[in-house]
């Protein structure tokens, strides 16, 4: 199967179902028409420049142009030739050679000099328009237009029509246009009775303007502004300005016909038509498909879906419909996808969106289960992203990711299936209706993946677990700090004793001693720390290594000169490592060396007396009849043992002193990074929707709803039940009035911080201001509990407007279908992302559902992809859906009935069948057309 490999994808091999926009040139010209403007042509005839119709074709070929309508002047004589060309081509393979239909026409000289082009089927040949030309009564010569039609304009309408083709005023607004005005009077040229007849005509769609500014005279100006503006390039020959490509117009269509040229006429101009006029700089790229797009959704061995085939429903890269009947599987599409893509915790853990898409994905055993699942069901989602091609095959319990290379589908280096790598937002039925209805939580998780909310919001998660792991340091350190009095207890004590002993006729020898250990001590730790410090610098050079590049980074006759630098840069950082040798080596012999130097032996030759001394003294001691010899040296050592736990304590209160100071500013850091949360959800929205007239949002930092905070704060406590509400939150007549809770949101955005940390302070002391249950239950938490205390803050929360009648209103006040149709607006208007919704007309006041979805659909949806399952005809037709999948019921299973665009007539069939109102639909959009089906 071929699988679309690029965001951006040539016309020519636009691999996507559904309707797509094609590049039409209405009026174009052979060497078939005779007059002066085609000379160059004419006078090439029979030299190696004469135009044949190979060389013709591929000039429009060559400027982009997907489907022209061939209109010489009174004559189809080119028609069967250009065909007979056209076909000779593609076989053959030429170089410039692209799809190009072809439509047979005419310019037909109809009387009172207008210009009237007929536009025949494809299929119609050169007998077509000899048989055209004889029932308007031409009688001129062929290819020329010396004279006119015996038949009026308004007949020569009619009977283009009548011949099944369609017909456009040329250049209506120019010479020989219907609309022309004279040039002195600034009248039409052409009698207002007669323009009038003619523009009324039942059947006329359309007329070649090619003014850019240019407005129909006023006495016309309704009948002729309800035709669709065409432009073609009226090229006579190749020259000058007129020329293939110059001018055009963008035509909407599922293919190339003439009844789908009726109906992109019918709809008129900017929904199926774009025109292109002189030098003017084409924007438009509707082969540009979104970063992120669902090419199809597949499943397979279902309960009731998928047997025997599966049912396979292609996406266009814009909108899509899904129709059907009641129970003919449209919401087992969106549920599987929800599946397969691993979103469905984003759906609340309670109400009727949950409870649906839980009955779906249980494994059914039976015929009494709800499970919509077998133990064999597969669910594949073929997932485009820049130019790359993904399914997720979901099958049991978990989706795996393939890659599709080399026409082949393989397994995915990394398995990962989340938000940021497979980005959707699915949207089940009466999910939005149940946000609108309070449940904001949702709405601003939404929120924060579109305004990637998630990077400050793990800035301050990480200042979280910081200031918990400094509170957590800080209660270890006044644990060791607390042995720190007795430690100085006993270092008096110890002390008192050596001097005690010191006092005798021995004092001088055991004090030089003492003093001398101390010295030894001190003078080890020196020289370790010098032994440390050649380890640490002789280890360095081997350190300072870059990392070779990979080889087939850098071209060797390309890159010459960055590799050059590279060696040159080896080269450099050689020979720092050599002096860094050096260094090293000469810090290892200053070990030695002082360790050599004549006062440090002085030194130690004092030190070993010392100790001599006192090993004399100890034997004289103990010869002496002493009853502990070793006493001095047994309270010397535990002194020096005593000295070193204080010193250490001194470190950790010095360090306990610095820790409560960064416990401090991070408490604050913490503060900051929260109000950049609140800081980056209002930014978002008011990028999102700052302009948009059904909805306004704002961000309440903390909340405003004091029954929200109640069960933030219930949460935090461990207290979700209904304990302690003469604390938390006290109601009076069904309305908040007092508690932590109510504080909390009632308090001014301005105090809110100082309010805040009230509330916590009264939380951490539970003193008399807390109530008596609370107070003992508070006690008995653990150090870490008030940590977490300190650490929260109420979540934020949306205050959402809605407009009506140009006031804006709380959406409180709305009714469910107004609360919806905000919510929706909102939805639609931000994101890149492919957009599923489930029904969301069942969400929305009727009145609503032009206004807002199909408005929002058409404006949004050449920047994302559009997934609507919907039973609202409206909302597919006036929509513009440029593929339509029909779902049904039959034999036990669902399947996609009908696949394809509005314009085929069989898709709107079975879309008048299965939705309410669908031919009225049809005949809003396009007028006469819901009487045919």
């Amino acid at each position: 199967m071929s699988e679309p490999n690029s965001p951006l994808i040539s016309p020519v091999d636009w691999p996507w179902p559904g309707s797509r926009w094609w590049k039409f040139d209405f009026h174009t010209h052979t060497p078939a028409s005779k007059e002066k403007a085609t000379q160059p042509w004419q006078a090439a005839i029979g030299t190696p420049d004469e135009v044949t119709p190979e060389k013709w074709l591929l000039k429009y070929m060559a400027a982009g142009i997907d489907c022209l309508a061939i209109t010489d002047h009174n004559s189809g004589a080119w028609i069967d030739l250009l065909k007979a060309a056209y076909s000779r081509l593609s076989q053959t393979g030429v170089a410039g050679f692209r799809p190009l239909t072809l439509f047979p026409g005419v310019e037909v000289s109809a009387n009172s000099g207008v210009h009237v082009l007929a536009i025949f089927d494809p299929n119609a040949a050169k007998a077509g328009i000899d048989g055209l030309l004889a029932t308007v009564g031409y009688h001129g010569t062929e290819g020329d237009s010396d004279a006119e039609t015996t038949q009026s304009i308004q007949q020569v309408i009619q009977l283009i029509l009548d011949a099944g083709a369609i017909p456009v005023l040329a250049h209506a607004d120019g010479p020989k246009g219907l609309l022309r005005l004279e040039d002195a009077t600034q009248k039409l040229a052409v009698s207002a009775r007669t323009v009038q007849q003619a523009l009324t005509v039942d059947g006329l769609l359309a007329m070649e303007w090619t003014g850019i500014q240019a407005q129909p005279h006023a006495c016309v100006a309704a009948e002729a502004g309800r035709l669709a503006r065409v432009l073609g390039s009226d090229c006579h020959n190749f020259q000058g300005t007129h020329t293939p490509g110059s001018r055009y117009t963008w035509v909407k269509m599922g293919t190339p016909t003439l009844e789908g040229l009726r109906l992109a006429l019918l709809d008129g101009n900017a929904t199926s038509l774009r025109r292109v006029e002189d030098g003017a700089r084409d924007d438009f790229n509707p082969f540009r498909v979104p970063a992120n797009v669902i090419r199809a959704i597949e499943v397979k061995d279902a309960r009731v879906m998928g047997h025997g085939q599966p049912a396979r429903a292609k996406c266009s890269p814009f909108f899509n419909a899904i129709v059907g009947g009641r129970g003919t599987g449209k919401s087992t599409l969106v549920h599987a996808l929800r599946l397969a893509t691993g979103r469905g915790d984003e759906l609340p853990r309670s109400g009727e969106p949950r409870r649906q898409f839980d009955d779906f994905q249980s494994i059914s055993t039976g015929r009494e289960d709800k499970g919509a699942l077998l133990a064999e069901t597969e669910i594949h989602v073929t997932w485009q992203h820049d130019g790359d091609t993904f399914r997720l095959c979901w099958k049991g319990k978990a989706a795996t990711v393939e890659e599709h290379q080399g026409g082949q589908w393989a397994g995915s280096a990394s398995q990962v299936i989340n938000a940021a790598r497979f980005p959707v937002r699915i949207l089940s039925q009466g999910q939005i209706a149940a946000m609108a209805s309070g449940a904001r939580g949702g709405l601003l998780a939404i929120v924060d993946e579109a305004g990637h909310v998630d990077r400050p919001k793990d800035a301050f998660d990480e200042a979280r677990r910081a200031f918990l792991a400094q509170r957590a340091r800080l209660r270890e350190l006044d644990g060791q700090l607390a042995a720190l009095p007795e430690v100085e207890r006993k270092l008096t004590e110890v002390t008192r004793k050596l001097q005690a002993l010191a006092k005798a006729d021995h004092a001088q020898i055991l004090t030089e001693y003492a003093t001398s250990r101390r010295q030894l001590r001190v003078m080890k730790a020196t020289f370790d720390q010098l032994s440390t410090e050649a380890a640490r610098m002789a280890a360095l050079p081997g350190e300072l290594v870059l990392d070779d590049w990979p080889a087939n980074h850098f071209d060797v006759s390309k890159d010459v000169d960055v590799l050059a630098w590279r060696q040159e840069l080896d080269a450099k950082l050689n020979s720092v490592r050599g002096r860094l040798q050096a260094i090293a080596n000469e810090l290892t012999d200053l070990v030695k060396l002082e360790k050599a130097d004549t006062r440090v032996q002085a030194w130690g030759a004092r030190v070993k007396a010392a100790a001599a001394a006192h090993e004399a003294l100890q034997k004289q001691l103990a010869a002496q009849g002493v009853g502990d010899p070793q006493a001095f040296e047994r309270l010397t050592q535990e002194r020096q043992v005593l000295e070193e736990q204080r010193k250490t304590l001194a470190e950790r209160r010095r360090a306990r002193t610095d820790l409560a100071t960064q416990i401090a500013v991070q408490l604050a850091l913490l503060q900051e990074r929260r109000r950049a949360i609140t800081a980056a959800r209002q930014a978002f929205i008011q990028q999102a929707i700052s302009a948009n007239p059904h909805v306004r949002m704002s961000v309440v930092p903390m909340g405003f709803d004091a029954e929200v905070i109640e069960r933030e704060l219930r949460a935090l406590l461990g207290a979700e039940d209904d304990r302690f509400a003469d604390d938390i939150l006290q109601v009076t007549d069904g309305a908040a009035s007092g508690g932590l809770a109510w504080e909390l949101a009632s308090a001014d955005v301005a105090n809110r911080d100082t309010v805040l940390a009230t509330v916590k302070d009264r939380l951490v002391q539970h003193g008399d201001q807390t109530g008596g249950h609370l107070r003992n239950y508070l006690g008995r938490q653990p150090p870490e509990f008030f940590d977490r205390v300190e650490a929260w803050f109420p979540e934020d929360d949306l205050r959402i407007e809605y407009q009506r009648q140009n006031k804006w209103h709380s959406i409180r006040e709305g009714s469910q279908g107004q609360r919806s149709a905000a919510l929706l607006a909102f939805l639609l208007a931000f994101g890149e992302e492919p957009i599923v919704l489930d029904q969301p007309e069942d969400d929305l006041d009727n009145h609503l559902i032009y206004e807002l979805i199909v408005q929002q659909i058409r404006q949004n949806k050449l920047r994302r992809q559009l997934i609507v399952v919907t039973h609202n005809a409206n909302v597919v037709v006036n929509g513009d859906a440029e593929l339509v999948n029909v779902m049904e019921f039959g034999a036990g299973q669902c399947f996609i009935k009908q696949a394809g665009a509005l314009q085929e007539k069989p898709v709107r069939e079975e879309v008048c069948r299965v939705m309410e109102g669908g031919h009225e639909a049809f005949s809003r959009r396009w007028k006469r057309l819901g009487k045919e089906v």
